[in-house]
């Protein structure tokens, strides 16, 4: 009996980290997937790890207060490997959304209801092309095996909530984001910019000519045109940061071991 308490701890010690990771994760995060999914493949993979893992799980807490800190201490350890590869799809949306506002979709906005926010047509399809790479190169699998990594770097139940280094990996991370939402679309929007500085000209020179009529429909195919060009610069270039972003979760576990 007491084998069977040992062991049902032991899941339950594991189940905890593995839902805290996976809540913050790209995919499991998703509000589109059932509730259920979510559960059986949180208890099927806590259910996996538990016998490999089981050597250097903490005993389990005594206490309220202990469970409560053990808790939130899984909480932001998920949250912190959640962001790392959450700052990439953030900085796809991004760059799909100043898309969509150049062609003239910024009128046009949506309700994912993946986050609950208003979003761009464009950003959407970007955000779209962007998860189906990151199930292409495996994404998920590696988010795996760094869950199951983690046991062996940062134990369950280890001193401190928050590791002060952590924030020098983050912070620099978040604003790559913004450097890579630009970078993504540069080409398109630059010529959606010498679209506009044409008409106006246009307008100035010729005014019987309605540029108003003209300039959406231009800019939506023009936007649309040099989008499915560069999508086959777009694609490898997205690939490329999800194959980059194992350093930056291995970093994170480091600075939680620390």
């Amino acid at each position: 009996m007491a084998g069977l308490i040992l062991q049902m701890e032991q899941f339950i010690l594991v189940a905890i980290r593995v839902g805290c990771i996976l809540l913050f994760m790209p995919i499991w995060d998703s509000r589109i997937i059932p509730v259920q999914i979510k559960v059986y493949s949180l208890l099927v993979i806590a259910l996996a790890l538990t016998p490999v893992v089981a050597g250097s799980l903490p005993p389990f807490p005594s206490t309220w207060l202990g469970a409560m800190g053990l808790v939130l201490r899984e909480v932001l350890l998920g949250l912190s490997l959640g962001l790392v590869v959450r700052f990439i799809f953030a900085a796809v949306q991004m760059a799909g959304d100043l898309l969509g506002i150049q062609m003239g979709f910024g009128m046009v906005n949506l309700i994912d209801p993946n986050s609950g926010v208003r979003t761009t047509v464009m950003g959407d399809i970007l955000l779209m092309v962007a998860t189906v790479l990151f199930l292409t190169v495996d994404g998920h699998h590696l988010l795996l095996v760094v869950l199951a990594r983690s046991f062996g770097e940062v134990p369950v139940g280890g001193p401190g909530l928050l590791p002060g280094s952590l924030f020098s990996i983050l912070v620099p991370m978040g604003s790559l984001m913004y450097q890579l939402a630009v970078k993504l679309v540069a080409p398109i929007l630059l010529v959606l910019f010498l679209t506009q500085v044409g008409m106006g000209l246009v307008a100035r020179t010729v005014p019987q000519v309605q540029v108003m009529v003209v300039a959406f429909p231009l800019t939506i195919a023009l936007g649309l045109i040099f989008l499915s060009l560069t999508l086959m610069l777009i694609g490898p270039y997205i690939v490329g940061q999800f194959s980059g972003f194992q350093s930056s979760l291995t970093q994170v576990l480091r600075a939680w071991h620390s």
